[in-house]
């Protein structure tokens, strides 16, 4: 029991601690995929496929340091999801202001973004 509590309690501590997508982490190519990557509240006027509903997030994680949250660092964390994705835009894009702790995501303020990763055809 004592080694599931511990696995559990470690499993939750790591997906607490979720953030954007390192850049490092990106080929040249994603990262010019996602520096051009166009980003739409509503639906493009071109046809398009939905690849996958991808998320951003700006985290404030120190109660005692001076920082902002804003939807375009949320904004950011999406279109780089979407460039992990190969996708051409993100549309139908929201972001949410949590100014509560948001334990789900270890941060003491946060704005959250969603959005859907496309292909244009």
């Amino acid at each position: 029991m004592t080694k599931f509590f511990l696995l559990f309690t470690v499993s939750i501590l790591l997906n607490g601690c979720s953030s954007n997508q390192r850049i490092e982490n990106l080929t040249g190519k994603q990262r010019a995929r996602a520096a051009s990557m166009d980003v739409y509240k509503g639906a493009p006027q071109r046809e398009y496929t939905v690849i996958q509903t991808v998320s951003g997030l700006s985290c404030h994680r120190n109660k005692y340091q001076e920082k902002e949250t804003s939807d375009h660092e949320g904004i950011e964390g999406l279109k780089i999801q979407a460039a992990l994705l190969g996708a051409d835009a993100v549309i139908y894009t929201f972001c949410q202001t949590n100014s509560d702790v948001d334990l789900l995501n270890n941060c003491w303020a946060s704005v959250k973004c969603i959005g859907d990763a496309v292909k244009f055809k």
